[in-house]
C-alpha cells in the first residue's frame, strides 16, 4: 500500500495550468503578429523584387551577348567578361576605382571623426554647428557640382583667382591628369562628409556618460579615453558608415560627368564611367552590361567584407 502511494504521480499545482495557458497564449500572439507582418511586407517585397531582381537578371543576360547598336544580338557566353578581364583600359579604371574609393573613404572618416569628436565636446550652438555641415549634403548635387565646375575653373575659377593673389600656382584642375582625380576627391570629401558625420554624432550620443566619468577617475587622459573607451564603442557606427559610403564611392558618377567627364585623357575614369561609356559612347550594350556585373560583384563583396566585420563586433560586445 506505501509502494502504490509512493508511486503515484504528484497532483498538478495550481498555477501550472495558468502558466502554460499564457504561455500558448504568447506563442499565438507572436505567431499572429509575424503573420501580420509578412502580409504588410509583402506588397512591399513585390515591388522591390521587381525593381531590383527583374533588372539585375536583364543585365545578366545581356552581359552574355555582343547586343549594341547595330541590332545584331547573338549569344557569346562569358567572352565580354574575358574581354574586360584582359583590356588594359579596364584595370587601369579599376586602379582609378580603387585609389579614388580608398582616399575619399578614408579622408571622410578621419574629418568627421575629429569634427564628431568636437561637436561632442562643445555645450553651447552644437545643433547651430550641425546644421551647417550638413549643408553640403543638404544642396542638389548637380547644382552643387556645377558650382565647383564654376570654382575650378582654371581662367575664371575663384580658386586659382585667390591662388594668385597670394603667389601660388593656379593649376588646371579638372584638365590635368595630376589634379583632376584629386579634383575629384576634394569635392566628393566636401560632399559626403557630412553623411559619415551624422552616423559617428548619432554613435557618441548612445554611449553613456558613465563610461567617461569612470576613465576620467581613473586618470585617463583624452586620447586614452577616446582610443581606449569611445572608438570601441563607436565601432558598429564605424562600420555601417565604411560600408555605405565604400559602397556609393565605388558607383560615383555625377561628379566624374560633370567635371572631368573621364578625363584628361582616362585619367578620372573610374570602372562605373567605364560601364556608362561603353554603353551609351559606343553602344556596346553586352559589354557594357558584363562591366557592370563586374563591379557589382566587386561592390558584393566588399560590403559581405564589411558585414561580417560589423557582425564580429556585435558579437563581441
Amino acid at each position: 500500500m506505501s509502494t502504490a502511494l509512493s508511486s503515484a504521480p504528484a497532483p498538478p499545482q495550481p498555477g501550472a495550468r495558468g502558466r502554460g495557458r499564457r504561455a500558448t497564449e504568447a506563442a499565438d500572439r507572436h505567431a499572429e503578429m509575424v503573420r501580420t507582418r509578412r502580409l504588410f511586407l509583402a506588397p512591399l517585397t513585390i515591388v522591390l523584387g521587381l525593381l531590383t531582381v527583374v533588372p539585375f537578371v536583364y543585365s545578366v543576360v545581356v552581359s552574355l551577348t555582343d547586343k549594341s547598336g547595330s541590332g545584331d544580338t547573338s549569344f557569346v557566353g562569358l567572352a565580354n567578361y574575358v574581354d574586360l578581364l584582359t583590356d588594359p583600359q579596364w584595370w587601369d579604371a579599376a586602379r582609378v576605382t580603387a585609389v579614388f574609393t580608398v582616399a575619399v573613404v578614408a579622408i571622410e572618416f578621419l574629418v568627421a571623426m575629429a569634427v564628431a569628436v568636437a561637436l561632442h565636446r562643445i555645450t553651447r550652438g552644437a545643433p547651430l554647428l550641425r546644421a551647417l555641415f550638413l549643408l553640403p549634403m543638404a544642396m542638389a548635387p548637380v547644382a552643387a557640382l556645377f558650382n565647383w565646375r564654376l570654382m575650378l575653373n582654371a581662367s575664371s575659377g575663384v580658386i586659382n583667382y585667390l591662388l594668385g593673389a597670394v603667389g601660388l600656382p593656379q593649376p588646371d584642375w579638372t584638365g590635368e591628369s595630376s589634379t583632376a582625380l584629386a579634383s575629384l576627391v576634394m569635392v566628393d570629401v566636401w560632399q559626403w562628409t557630412p553623411f559619415i558625420l551624422v552616423i559617428l554624432v548619432g554613435g557618441l550620443s548612445a554611449v553613456p556618460d558613465d563610461v567617461y566619468e569612470a576613465a576620467a577617475v581613473d586618470g585617463a587622459s583624452g586620447w586614452q579615453t577616446f582610443r581606449h573607451v569611445t572608438l570601441p564603442m563607436l565601432k558598429p557606427f564605424i562600420l555601417v558608415a565604411l560600408l555605405f559610403r565604400t559602397i556609393d564611392a565605388l558607383k560615383t558618377f555625377d561628379s566624374i560627368q560633370i567635371l572631368t567627364g573621364g578625363g584628361p585623357g582616362s585619367s578620372t575614369t573610374t570602372l562605373n564611367f567605364y560601364a556608362f561609356r561603353e554603353g551609351i559612347s559606343f553602344l556596346n550594350f553586352g559589354r557594357s552590361a558584363a562591366a557592370a556585373t563586374l563591379l557589382l560583384l566587386l561592390a558584393i563583396g566588399l560590403s559581405r567584407l564589411l558585414l561580417h566585420w560589423l557582425k564580429e563586433e556585435e558579437a563581441v560586445s
